[in-house]
């Protein structure tokens, strides 16, 4: 075997081509017996001395390569072997590109290969620089195999760290270069550090020697000797492409998240220090890493902006500027699948399934002293209001109807007197006016029918009333959230963009409304305040209503009933991640088996026996329980349910008063009208100072005409019982006339009979 020979090029030595030239004299070729030549000439003429009949030396423009019994180059031969071995072994079912640059070597390497593999390769390319790049096929439908025999890989280093989507991530790369330094730098790329199998071939120490390294991807840094290519063959039998995603061996990955209750749960000390995460999203992480082999490191968004935002200069902050930075591996925090996070990073297969809603406050209920109105509906007490008023109106005109055809009771022949039975009637007062006439009968009859349910069935729901609150009415509807005009709290930008993208009319007009909140404890202040309503995942509503805003089973918030945006909840990860195949067959492989299902249960279970989320009774206070009534027993009617009652007493005695004070006035006017109306006199209008038989005379002799006061105005109560006074007096005097003119009539009659005594006495003298 012919010894080593080492001959530094131009371009290793980083001379210009013209510089090469002129110290050509200069290169010196180390050959086994420690000797050097000065000139070219004098080295071909050693070398094929040293190699004999089989093999010869010849020179290139740049450099001096052995050329064996055919006049093909060692290295060249060796190489076009090498590579013919790894396309066969590795690359036989995918579609393999070639891609080359215009030195002596490479040139003679390509056309070996070309010889060797007819069938196999779909592209060639030659490239001078980094626009040749963009003409190579990066993209193929099942196995891409790319062939890099590059002498200048500068293009290649700098179209691999600008194109990101101008990149074959799956593909198998056989990256062959002068130093080792070059591949390193070649996998330390943007889209290097996210390609799973690069295989660097550099060139060995010997003649036709040539050393093969593997890229680490998250096994370690740069890479790896693998094994290497002596005498036509390995030497040793190594997997050129293994699986490196399916055990990761312990890799340290970086997932960005922070606390969101019930995803992303915090489980701290007394004194606040964190010992353990929890939650949805963390189960899903810990069952990847425990199949996948790879170790966990937690930290929140150093800026604090959560999921993140686009700032003033296009960049992003939070969780998505982690991860378009590359500083974190994966994201999770109920992480929703919405085209704008899409184009920007890649996400998992979803493990969990959410719709946006609205959290609001739950109303205070109605004060007890309106449970009266209750029972009915505002139209059903228009309603009877309305049969009221004309059931009155229609017996009195039923009544003068049928007085045609008999004799009706007269009790019933005005009108004020059938409003006032009718009336009765509907507060269920027993009459006892029975109509004559079976016309009278029969619509008394049905409107006693009428009233009795009407008062049966208000006093049923009456009691149902009293006993329990009734809610007003409440936002419930997207509508009634857009005429509101409450503030739209969110904890990010995500649900502004569903807003927008929405066809209803009134869920755009929400975005007028729209605000970002710092904290979730700002949003729900405002919420328990009625100044917003918090827009927010179903499971994230459920979880803070139950565990934190309920008291004894009576939450102070609610999900409004409609919704809209339904989302797949997923784990975000860099984009063209190469852990996204993989995490997608774990996840699927851990909905399958329940362990998702079981973990939450758990998480639920943990977070209601601790203080931060509700397991004492949460946030909710006391005041949030007032009222409440103990479930299954037995209720006696206190003050607060009667306060309805007592309030109308309560009324009709004010109601009293007022009129009491109405009439007192209206007495006073009177009494003001008749005195001005009539002549002044000592006795007053209604006495004389004569006595005896003078003031009976007097008062007998009153005529109509002295009552015209009453006919003035409608007589009240005091003037019906002057009325009754001045007729008890006339009939008082009337009566002492008739007994003086009895008396009278009798003294004559004594008179006479006197008289007839002395008649006859004088007869008998």
């Amino acid at each position: 075997m012919p010894p080593s020979v080492a001959i530094l090029s131009s371009k290793e030595k980083n001379l210009p081509q013209s510089e090469t030239s002129k110290s050509e004299p200069s290169v010196q070729s180390q050959i086994s017996n420690n000797e050097y030549c000065i000139t070219k000439e004098s080295c071909y003429q050693q070398l094929q001395q040293l190699n004999g009949n089989n093999e010869t030396w010849s020179s290139g423009p740049s450099h001096q390569v052995r050329l064996n019994a055919a006049g093909k180059s060692v290295n060249a031969e060796s190489l076009s072997r090498l590579l013919v071995t790894v396309v066969q072994q590795e690359l036989n079912n995918c579609s393999l590109v070639l891609v080359y640059d215009a030195s002596d070597l490479y040139s003679v390497v390509v056309k070996e290969l070309l010889m060797l593999l007819p069938n196999h390769p779909k592209q060639v390319v030659e490239v001078n620089g980094v626009d040749d790049l963009l003409g190579v096929l990066w993209v193929s439908t099942g196995c891409g195999g790319y062939l890099l025999l590059l002498d200048h890989p500068q293009p290649l280093l700098t179209f691999a760290n600008t194109h990101h989507h101008t990149w074959d991530y799956h593909g198998r790369y056989v990256f062959v270069s002068q130093r080792v330094e070059q591949v390193e730098a070649l996998v330390a790329t943007r889209n290097g550090k996210k390609t799973e199998h690069i295989l660097g071939v550099v060139k060995g120490g010997q003649e036709g020697e040539w050393r093969v390294y593997m890229n680490m991807l998250y096994w370690g840094e740069g890479v790896r000797p693998v094994t290497t290519w002596r005498h036509h063959r390995f030497t040793s039998q190594s997997q050129l492409f293994p699986d490196k995603l399916d055990d990761l061996q312990g890799a340290g990955l970086r997932v960005s998240t922070f606390e969101l209750a019930p995803s992303i749960m915090y489980y701290r000390t007394d004194n606040g220090t964190l010992l353990f995460r929890y939650g949805e999203d963390v189960a899903v992480v810990e069952n990847l890493a425990r199949a996948l082999n790879f170790s966990l490191f937690f930290a929140e968004p150093a800026d604090g902006e959560k999921w993140g935002r686009r700032d003033s200069e296009g960049q992003w902050t939070g969780m998505m500027g982690e991860l378009l930075r590359g500083e974190a591996d994966m994201g999770v925090a109920n992480m929703y699948l919405v085209l704008r996070r899409v184009m920007l990073v890649d996400f998992t297969a979803p493990y969990s399934a959410e719709i946006s809603c609205f959290m609001a406050r739950v109303e205070p209920p109605l004060p007890r002293w309106q449970a009266l109105a209750f029972p009915f509906h505002p139209w059903t007490w228009l309603a009877f209001l309305v049969g009221l008023i004309l059931s009155g109106p229609i017996l009195f005109l039923l009544v003068a109807a049928s007085s045609r055809c008999g004799d009706e009771t007269t009790s019933l022949a005005g009108l004020g007197s059938s409003w006032t039975y009718t009336f009765g009637l509907h507060f269920r007062e027993p009459q006892a006016v029975v109509p004559r006439m079976d016309s009278i009968r029969v619509f008394v009859f049905f409107l006693w029918l009428y009233t009795m349910i009407l008062t049966v069935v208000y006093s049923t729901n009456l009691t149902a009333f009293l006993l329990v609150q009734k809610p007003p009415t409440s936002i419930q509807s997207i509508k009634d959230l857009y005429e509101a005009r409450l503030t739209v709290a969110a904890l990010g930008a995500v649900h502004s963009y569903a807003l927008a993208a929405s066809s209803d009319q009134y869920l755009q007009g929400l975005l007028d409304v729209y605000s970002v909140y710092d904290s979730k404890q700002a949003a729900f202040q405002d919420v328990l305040m009625g100044k917003a309503v918090f827009l927010q995942s179903t499971g994230f509503i459920d979880f803070h209503a139950t565990t934190q805003y309920t008291v004894r089973g009576v939450p102070s918030v609610r999900t409004m009933k409609e919704c809209f945006s339904p989302y797949n909840v997923a784990m975000a990860l860099q984009q063209h991640s190469p852990l996204k195949k993989v995490f997608d067959e774990v996840i699927l492989r851990i909905q399958q088996s329940g362990i998702l299902k079981q973990s939450v249960s758990d998480a639920l279970r943990l977070a209601s026996t601790t203080k931060e989320y509700g397991g004492d009774g949460g946030g909710g206070g006391d005041e949030a329980g007032q009222g409440v009534e103990e479930e299954g027993a037995v209720v006696a009617l206190n003050l607060d349910h009667m306060q309805g009652v007592f309030m109308v007493a309560v009324i009709g005695w004010f109601s009293a008063v007022v009129f009491y004070a109405i009439e007192i006035c209206l007495f006073k006017l009177r009494k003001e009208d008749e005195a001005s109306a009539q002549p002044q006199s000592s006795s007053g209008p209604l006495e004389s100072q004569a006595t005896g038989p003078q003031q009976g005379q007097a008062m007998h002799c009153r005529k109509p005409e002295d009552y015209l006061f009453l006919q003035t105005r409608t007589p009240n109560i005091e003037q019906l019982l002057i009325v009754m006074e001045l007729m008890r007096k006339n009939l008082w005097y009337e009566g002492e006339g008739k007994r003086d003119e009895g008396q009278e009539a009798q003294g004559k009659k004594e008179e006479g009979q006197e008289a007839q005594g002395k008649r006859e006495e004088g007869q008998e003298a």
